[in-house]
């Protein structure tokens, strides 16, 4: 299930910009990608669970970023919907619909994740594989966009 790209203003509430939030959370991803990508082969799930969490600060960064904080059960596919209602904003062509694919592919792995976290599945290596490349995806494009927004 892919997101819609359509968040409702009861999604999201209003703060405050803080660059230095929005920066450290850009970091927090980099750190998760580059573990990920070592434990990948003797931690699976760890692995998963580090480039999933990496996607959604990375994407967190962006909604920061532009003065907003999504709130509700379902934040996390929020946050995902919110950061790609903002890449289609700002940016266009190939670089817009790579990150709001990459943004969509964030999505799905969340069901992965769930499944992995309350039912504890295996994660198999293609999709760890498919999340820590989902991640460096996102890592590419988002944090110019943090730039952006901040000013």
């Amino acid at each position: 299930m892919s997101p819609t790209h359509r968040v409702r203003p009861s999604d999201l509430d209003a703060i405050p910009r803080d660059a230095a939030v929005c920066r450290e959370l850009v970091e927090q991803a980099r750190a998760h990608g580059r573990s990920a990508t070592v434990i990948a082969t003797v931690d699976p799930e760890g692995a998963f669970q580090l480039a999933h969490d990496g996607c959604r600060k990375v994407a967190l960064a962006v909604v920061h970023a532009a003065g907003r904080r999504p709130k509700g059960a379902a934040h996390h596919a929020v946050t995902f919907d919110a950061a790609a209602s903002l890449v289609i904003e700002h940016r266009q062509d190939e670089e817009r619909q790579c990150l709001t694919s990459a943004l969509d592919d964030a999505t799905d792995l969340r069901h992965v994740r769930g499944g992995s976290e309350y039912r504890g599945e295996k994660v198999p290596s293609i999709t760890v594989d498919e999340a820590i490349a989902v991640l460096a995806e996102l890592l590419d494009g988002l944090p110019a966009l943090v730039d952006e927004l901040l000013g």
